[in-house]
């Protein structure tokens, strides 16, 4: 019996990651989708961006002024990732084709240092009763227009980019970024518990101005994303 429920128990957590889903602590979802962004022109770059690692902080109790544990909402050194706190998410950038580029062919690097990406953002707090269920009365939404995502070190660098293809020609890469949420402040009665429901992000766009290899490129996708 105790071989069984192991088998069933590892046979869960196979069944969540094979959906894209791993459940975190703090109540956070990990969840992952990708859409695909065709290149304006024939011949041109086309991109795959992927959501993954968003955290939803339930229960909601964020510490600005945390640089660890459970509460934590500062970055710290080569810190790129949405913290347990505030909650947040990254995204992937690959680009496709860009080694049929003229310039790329010709060994030439790129005028432009950095990919820069966008987001809109819609946050969804609100309380949870005694018994853990969301009372909708108490939600309000917080949101963001073109906000302009973090960098996730030099991986978003234009030269890192053409390097590690050139290095490296069996696969596709492209710039990562990522977005930790600042505080918000949550209210709730006596016996309730502050939450954050849900996040909804869209409208989301890879940006460059490069006159060798790139060109002077939007990618944009409306998404939506949801964790």
């Amino acid at each position: 019996m105790e071989l069984l429920r192991r088998s069933l128990a590892r046979l869960a957590v196979a069944l969540l990651v094979g959906a894209g889903v791993v459940l975190a602590g703090s109540g956070a979802a990990h969840a992952t989708a990708a859409a695909e962004i065709p290149a304006a022109t024939d011949g041109g770059i086309s991109a795959t961006v992927t959501f993954h690692g968003a955290v939803v902080p339930q229960p909601y109790r964020p510490d600005p002024d945390a640089a660890f544990g459970d509460r934590k909402c500062l970055l710290i050194y080569h810190d790129y990732d949405p913290t347990p706190g505030c909650g947040g998410f990254k995204l992937d950038f690959t680009l496709h084709n860009v080694r049929s580029q003229p310039g790329y062919t010709a060994g030439l690097g790129s005028t432009d240092y950095w990919f820069n990406a966008y987001a809109d953002t819609a946050r969804t707090f609100g309380c949870l009763r005694p018994d853990g269920t969301f009372d909708h009365s108490t939600s309000f939404v917080v949101r963001t227009a073109h906000q302009e995502l973090m960098r996730t070190y030099y991986l978003t660098e234009a030269n890192w980019v053409l390097s590690t293809l050139r290095s490296d020609p069996t696969r596709d890469v492209g710039p990562y970024f990522f977005m930790n949420f600042p505080a918000v402040k949550v209210d709730c009665p006596d016996g309730m518990t502050p939450t954050q429901y849900g996040l909804k992000v869209t409208d989301i766009s890879l940006t460059i101005a490069d006159d060798n290899v790139f060109g002077h490129t939007t990618w944009s996708t409306p998404g939506p994303f949801y964790a």
